[in-house]
């Protein structure tokens, strides 16, 4: 695992997201938008466009790796 991954689930619990809220909102993303593929591509169409409790665009989200990189991510990495 990551210091990148390790954030993310981090994030996900400081900002009390469970797994299930994960594959909830993925779900409903892939159900919405009629997108169909892999799993990893839902998922990244997923963080991209809607985030944890939004719909296009208004949730929340962990910042992307570049952002992390640059900020919390300078020691860890």
């Amino acid at each position: 695992m990551t210091a990148y991954q390790k954030y993310q689930l981090q994030w996900m619990i400081d900002h009390d997201c469970s797994l299930d809220d994960l594959i909830a909102g993925m779900t409903q993303y892939q159900v919405d938008c009629k997108e169909f593929g892999r799993v990893d591509e839902i998922f990244n169409e997923w963080v991209y466009n809607v985030g944890f409790g939004g719909q296009y665009g208004s949730g929340e989200i962990w910042a992307c790796y570049d952002e992390w990189k640059d900020c919390e991510g300078v020691d860890e990495e």
